[in-house]
This record gives structure tokens, sequence and C-alpha cells, in this order.
């Protein structure tokens, strides 16, 4: 396997995701849900990476906001986790926008 070609592909891959992935993100700003309530995020967050191939269990540990997607067989297993509440009275200035919107774009990079 040659190293430079696969990391050249990963850029490319997120290079190739850039807007949508920003307008993901804006999509998020603009839509402040507060804990456990964030019912649009994960929307979105889970159609992007369902659009993007993986398989999503919606309703993990019995949190109806809580997801797992899941890609692939075998090892190794990678896990990321990204959160996409609001504070309350604030909105997004924890930045949870850009942080769930990046670990979707890192996951479906390769």
């Amino acid at each position: 396997m040659d190293i430079e070609k696969l990391k050249t592909s990963v850029i490319d891959n997120i290079n190739a995701q850039q807007h949508k992935l920003g307008e993901l993100s804006l999509r998020i700003h603009s839509s402040p849900e507060v804990a456990f309530e964030e019912v649009k995020a994960a929307d979105w967050l889970t159609q992007y990476l369902d659009e993007s191939g993986f398989a999503i269990e919606r309703g993990v540990c019995e949190l109806p906001t809580a997801f797992r997607a899941t890609y692939g067989h075998g090892k190794p297993v990678i896990g990321l986790m990204a959160e996409y509440d609001a504070l309350p009275a604030i909105g997004h200035a924890c930045g949870y926008n850009l942080i769930s919107a990046a670990t979707v774009g890192a996951a479906s990079a390769s």
C-alpha cells in the first residue's frame, strides 16, 4: 500500500466534501438545540452519513438523538465521537456545530 497515494486520496475526498460540510455546520449552527433535544442536528448528521454509505443505528443507549454510524467490517475498528448540542440561551458558542461536521467529514473521508 502506497501511503502517499492513500493520503492524497483522503485529502482529495475531504476537499470534495468541503462545501457540503460547511453547509452542514452552518445549518446546525442556525438551528441550535440543547442537549437531548437535538432532533434536527441528529437527523442532518445521520442523513449525511447515510448518503456516504454508513449504516445508521438511531436511539443508541435509549437516547432518541444519539446514533451510531458504521462502515465496513473487520479491523481496525475506529471510533469517532461528536457532540452537536447547543448551550441554553447562547447557542453554538461551544463550536459543536463545527466539531460534528468535522467528525462526519473525517469518518467519510476514506
